[in-house]
């Protein structure tokens, strides 16, 4: 058929039209997006740059945006109170670096033992408190202070019979002694009045003094004189009575903190018979706490007297705490060849806790030319520490430091800086706020 002879050589030619178009399209978006590449690229640039070298430029400033510059105005820079320093070369001492322990000032740590034997009738306390000087912690029923308690009670009722007794006789002397004068007695009935009258004073006097003795038995347990008046008060018997009934409350003993501290052992509960010989618990004062190291013997002659040191434990790594040399033994270990030596370190927030592993660093009385830069131009942003270089009027730039030993107010930096360079010292927390605030917008 003529129709069908003429389409037969036509279809292929509409196939190969068609998929050129294709051809032709893609190469024209290509160009299209290729040009639009070179016009971002190389908008700005010199025409021997290339448009491959922006892609990395733009891939280097999105990871490196922490180290890039910041601009802080002038104004902002007074009211940060921002002070600058010129990193310089001084004589800092050579650190000796050692390990240590964290443990208490032992004449800051107090083992409470009951006074007498006793049950324990309330614990107010328990581990790891936090207690105050003059807070109760255990109240006992001492076994022994009742006895004495009872003592006293027989003593003062013995001395009050004495004075009654005394009383009687002074009138009974004093009546012969009127009645000798009419003649009315005689004299052998006077001086047998006269010796009942001493023999009564002698007998107060030996009350008095046996009230004295079991009363200094009591003052060692803790009771005061106004304690004892509660026990046996002066008056009517119904006075008496009720002291008698307080008697069994007096004999309750308090046993109270010395000093603010912290319950580091505790092994008491409410019912236990206790004895002097137990310790029941034990208060241990770490607002202040000794660092304990090993100095090899060598190194021993190189040790200041009196140095301060630096402390660094595990659990901030960012903090560094002072201390001072103050111990070097006199003895050294026979299996290690070392000596111990002591260092009290300030610990008021409690962040140093007893049995810490410690690093400490200690500036010997050798000295090296270093950098150095104030302590409070250190700040720490992903647990490296950085300075703040001042670079302009108003641009500063990130700098990571490796720092040495901190002597002074001041620390060595063992590299990142250069002698000249201008750091921030005061204000130099207010530019790690304004960086990390910046990495928080890139990062959105």
């Amino acid at each position: 058929m003529p129709g069908a002879r003429d389409e037969t050589p036509r279809r292929p030619v509409l196939e190969a039209a068609r998929a050129g178009g294709v051809w032709l399209a893609l190469v024209l978006a290509t160009a299209a997006l290729c040009g639009c590449a070179r016009g971002d690229g190389t908008a700005g640039r010199e025409p021997g740059g290339h448009a491959g070298d922006e892609g990395v430029d733009d891939g280097r400033h999105a990871g490196d945006e922490g180290h890039g510059p910041l601009e802080i105005t002038r104004d902002a820079q007074q009211n940060a109170g921002m002070r600058f320093v010129a990193v310089g070369r001084s004589e800092r001492p050579v650190p000796l670096r050692v390990t240590g322990v964290v443990t208490p000032d032992t004449s800051r740590v107090v083992h409470l033992r009951p006074l007498a034997e006793g049950v324990i009738n309330r614990v107010d306390v328990t581990l790891g408190d936090r207690v105050r000087a003059g807070q109760t912690l255990v109240v006992y029923d001492n076994v022994a202070l009742g006895d004495h308690i009872g003592e006293y009670l027989g003593a003062v009722a013995s001395r009050r019979q004495a004075e009654a007794n005394l009383e009687v006789r002074r009138r009974s002397f004093e009546r012969a002694e009127q009645l000798i004068g009419l003649e009315a007695i005689a004299q052998q009935t006077l001086d047998l009045r006269r010796s009942e009258f001493e023999q009564a004073r002698a007998t107060l006097m030996s009350a008095h003094a046996e009230v004295s003795r079991v009363e200094e038995r009591i003052h060692r347990f803790g009771l005061t004189d106004d304690d004892l008046r509660e026990v046996a008060p002066p008056g009517a018997a119904d006075a008496l009575r009720d002291a008698a009934e307080r008697h069994r409350e007096a004999s309750l003993n308090v046993l109270r903190a010395p000093f603010d501290g912290v319950v580091t052992e505790y092994g008491v509960a409410i019912g236990d018979l206790v004895t002097p010989e137990r310790e029941l618990l034990t208060i241990t004062d770490i607002s202040t706490v000794w660092v304990l190291a090993d100095v090899y013997e060598p190194d021993l002659g190189r040790l200041p007297l009196d140095a301060e040191v630096t402390i660094q434990v595990d659990a901030y790594p960012d903090r560094l705490f002072a201390g001072r040399l103050t111990y070097v033994s006199d003895t050294i270990e026979v299996s290690t060849r070392a000596a111990h030596v002591r260092c009290v370190v300030a610990n008021p927030d409690d962040l140093l806790k007893l049995g810490m592993f410690a690093r400490v660093t200690i500036p010997t009385n050798e000295t090296i030319s270093a950098l150095a830069a104030p302590v409070e131009a250190i700040q720490r942003i992903d647990d490296q520490p950085v300075v703040f270089v001042r670079t302009g009027v108003t641009t500063f730039e990130r700098r990571d430091v490796a720092l040495g030993v901190t002597a002074g107010g001041e620390v060595e930096v063992v590299a990142g800086l250069a002698a000249g360079e201008s750091i921030v010292a005061a204000g130099s927390f207010y530019l790690k706020t304004a960086l990390l605030h910046e990495r928080i917008g890139h990062s959105h």
